[in-house]
């Protein structure tokens, strides 16, 4: 059995589905002129531009879920106390789920470049009584 090659309009198709925050086996499953997820990530692993096109479209999916995470702790609750008891606890789950699934994905930012995480040194001085003590970083 030959191997299913994957276009790059099937690749743009599968990025910009990724980006709008849709998980990639959805996308696969649900569209039979895609190939299945197991040949995307083994063709994202073999070609280079495919890789870069895949880590972008992640990267724009956890911005579209920090987005999710804003609406899901805005939206109103129920009336009932145990049901909005309830919801609340719904909620967190799934806030810190998506969450911790946003640091994993997304450790160094939208752009993913180490650079933009690097943080700025400098020196605290702390003054308590007649003494100052400096910590530099």
């Amino acid at each position: 059995m030959a191997k299913r090659r994957i276009t790059k309009a099937q690749m743009t198709i599968i990025c910009e589905r990724i980006a709008d925050g849709i998980s990639l086996t959805r996308i696969c499953n649900e569209d039979s002129e895609l190939p299945s997820w197991r040949t995307v990530l083994r063709h994202v692993q073999e070609d280079e531009d495919a890789y870069t096109a895949y880590r972008t479209a992640r990267s724009l999916q956890c911005e579209v879920m920090r987005d999710q995470i804003i609406d899901l702790v805005e939206a109103p609750l129920p009336a009932d106390p145990k049901l909005a008891m309830a919801e609340v606890q719904r909620r967190r789950l799934e806030a810190d789920h998506k969450d911790k699934h946003i640091r994993q994905m997304q450790p160094l930012g939208l752009r993913d470049k180490a650079e933009d995480s690097k943080q700025a040194s400098g020196t605290i001085t702390l003054s308590w009584g007649n003494a100052d003590v400096q910590a530099s970083g």
